[in-house]
């Protein structure tokens, strides 16, 4: 009763997943695998049915027998479709041998009769089938599939990133494991000539193991990654090693139990060797003892701690697939994490004048994100020295601004990316997954990479500023043709005025002279709102101003202009040093694109105050919003705009006045929800002490 209770729930769990992942996804990998578990189990179903119904034994091992036979196929199958192959010809002449080779298994079973296979005298009481010819050959096929399968799978996962790992894990055990309990059973024809079906409940005891295993894998971690195999994989892959071993000690323990027997439970001993195997699985694929046993590796079996070759080869093979400078970002990240064994890291790089740092990516760390403001101390141990930073090795002595930074973050090490004495970056070290000391070779690896992702850093930048620039210089031609539209009109209100002089008494000259102004005033209009300047760099007329009485004035205007517009205002004094006359532009800018975002049902909230060393001026709708697409590669570009009739120069604007001014504007948005743009701009540090 046991073992029919384990077959059911082996059968259950198998066809509930295969169901499961069919439903989640409609891709051919995923239906692959769905259909390779219903087989599973419908195979489980078959064996279970010979077991236990007197008299049609024999004719459910026959439907096991044929769906067995389709097994290959469908392992292939799940092989070549979770490989991310370049194209179908880059699929390599061993594995079409194979899909071919896969066909054969269901012609044989048409060909021979079931007695070609195997035969038993008294299945259900001996639960042995002995093997015929075409039999031995059949099942050592299913085997030789099975290990292939299992070795892709080894090798696939071994060339999938660290960050992508954990997603797959428990799913690529689960699989392995299935694979293993196949090749185990299987095997037991080349050793005997003969299956013995006493050896099924340790088979859906693995498979109720399996299916918990990928069940977890799939609905609490995701959908699993495509994987890539690489060429020269194979011929290093622990799977075949694994497998030949256990052959080798498979045929010991069967000459050993000639002459010593069986005096213990051999379907429990299995069923826990199995179990064990799995739970080791698990430990082994842990991130944080594959770093302990790297570490333990180079420290006693190699001079050097880290292949440098290895390494840079690596950096510049993944710099070379990058396209934007978030994709140059990621790879920094991803590079120093996994030569360092770190849970997590981020990198910050120069905003404005260079003397703020903040926050551009990271990986994996899910504290504070603060900007870091470095003295010029701290720049010159950068720059001149090309140091490492450790807070806890004394050799330099961070301020208190650098001080909360190293806390708040949690920084390990502050890793410097310097290129002809600037510092394009900063990489901050968070934990580690293993604790272990740096020692020079390991500073020396990051300065190495430091000085490459620096130059990509820069490369990028650089590529951007120019693009942006040439964008700008197109105002000028912009510019031309709105200028040369105006001579017309200003020609043709001067000729106007001149007939005025001998026909302004005539009626009619009248009426054509007020339409014509009233159509030459639209245009003019027109031109006027399309027209956008785009500041060059200039000397600011700095003075002590209070920004909550710029902004009030400002509202105040605008609502004068477009009183249909609902502006809620709320602000406190606050000092700080401003060109009165640029701030107001990039006020009245943002809030404009608020009343035009919002339409007539709309409502913006205006609000000034201070928080810690800067000022700020907040304004907020809830109109149409911006994707976070258009915030990644649009927003303050110039000719880069969500409206009609704009021509995208505002904002633009704004940021080269906030910087101008040590500042920065933060912008906060969802598509059909409304955005939050807030100005932030350094305050007098009298008027900020005040304040707190």
């Amino acid at each position: 009763m046991f073992e029919v209770t384990v077959s059911i729930v082996a059968t259950v769990l198998l066809l509930s997943l295969s169901l499961y992942i069919l439903s989640r996804r409609r891709g051919t990998a995923d239906m692959s695998l769905s259909a390779l578990l219903s087989l599973l189990a419908l195979i489980e179903a078959a064996d279970q049915l010979a077991l236990s119904r007197e008299g049609s034994a024999m004719y459910y091992k026959d439907v096991s027998l044929l769906l067995e036979s389709f097994l290959p196929l469908l392992l292939m199958l799940f092989t070549l479709l979770h490989s991310r192959w370049r194209s179908v010809r880059s699929i390599s002449v061993f594995w079409w041998l194979l899909t071919a080779g896969a066909v054969l298994f269901p012609v044989s079973t048409f060909v021979y009769q079931l007695d070609d296979f195997f035969y038993s005298p008294d299945l259900q009481t001996e639960r042995l089938l002995f093997l015929g010819a075409a039999g031995y050959w059949f099942y050592m096929g299913l085997m030789v599939y099975c290990v292939a399968a299992l070795i892709h799978l080894e090798a696939a996962f071994s060339m999938t990133s660290m960050s992508e790992r954990w997603r797959i894990k428990f799913e690529v055990i689960g699989m392995g494991g299935i694979l293993a309990v196949m090749i185990f059973y299987y095997s037991q024809g080349l050793l005997y000539r003969s299956i013995d079906m006493n050896l099924i409940p340790v088979r859906s005891g693995a498979f109720i193991v399996a299916s918990v295993l990928v069940g977890y894998s799939r609905i609490f971690r995701g959908n699993g990654v495509r994987l890539t195999v690489s060429r020269y994989v194979l011929y290093r892959s622990l799977s075949l090693l694994v497998v030949g071993i256990y052959l080798l000690i498979l045929g010991l323990i069967g000459e050993g139990m000639r002459y010593l027997g069986a005096s213990f439970s051999k379907d429990l001993a299995i069923f826990i060797a199995f179990t064990t195997g799995i739970a080791m699985l698990v430990v082994l694929f842990s991130e944080r003892l594959r770093r302990r046993v790297k570490v333990l590796i180079s420290k006693h079996f190699y001079a050097s701690k880290h292949d440098y070759r290895a390494e840079w080869l690596k950096f510049t093979d993944r710099l070379s697939s990058c396209t934007t400078a978030a994709d140059v970002r990621d790879v920094i990240l991803t590079t120093y994490r996994e030569a360092f064994g770190l849970k997590g890291v981020s990198l910050y790089i120069p905003a404005g004048n260079k003397q703020r740092y903040v926050h551009a990516a990271s990986q994996s760390m899910f504290g504070e994100k603060p900007e870091l403001k470095p003295s010029e101390a701290l720049i010159s141990y950068f720059r001149d020295r090309f140091r490492v930073l450790n807070p806890l090795d004394g050799e330099y002595t961070p301020d208190a601004d650098e001080s909360l930074f190293i806390r708040r973050t949690g920084a390990r090490l502050l890793v410097p990316l310097v290129n002809n004495r600037n510092v394009e970056g900063i990489v901050v070290f968070g934990e580690q997954l293993v604790e272990e000391n740096f020692i020079y070779e390991d500073f020396d690896l990051m300065k190495t990479i430091a000085r490459h992702a620096a130059l990509a850093l820069l490369d990028f930048r650089l590529s951007e500023e120019l693009a942006e620039t040439r964008e700008v210089a197109a105002v000028a031609k912009v510019s031309s043709f709105v200028i040369h539209d105006l001579k017309n009109l200003t020609s043709t209100l001067s000729l106007m005025l001149d007939n005025a002089k001998d026909y302004l008494d005539e009626p009619e000259f009248q009426k054509e002279m007020i339409e014509s102004i009233e159509n030459t005033l639209a245009k003019m209009k027109r031109l006027i709102q399309r027209l956008k300047n785009v500041p060059k760099k200039q000397q600011l007329e700095l003075r002590q101003l209070d920004l909550d009485s710029i902004a009030r004035r400002t509202v105040e205007e605008i609502v004068k202009a477009r009183p249909e517009a609902r502006i809620e205002y709320r602000g406190v004094p606050v000092s700080a040093m401003l060109d009165e006359e640029e701030i107001r532009k990039v006020i009245l800018n943002i809030v404009l694109n608020a009343v035009e975002a919002v339409g007539d049902d709309g409502r913006i909230r205006v609000e000034t105050g201070c928080n810690g060393d800067t000022a700020y001026v907040r304004v907020e709708d809830n109109g149409s919003g911006m994707t976070d697409e258009f915030m990644n590669n649009h927003l303050f570009r110039p000719f880069r705009t969500t409206k009609k009739k704009g021509l995208g120069i505002g904002l633009y604007q704004c940021r080269q006045i906030v910087e101008a001014h040590d500042g920065m504007i933060e912008v906060e948005s969802e598509a059909g929800r409304g955005s939050v743009f807030t100005v932030r701009l350094p305050v007098i540090r009298e008027a900020a002490l005040a304040v707190r």
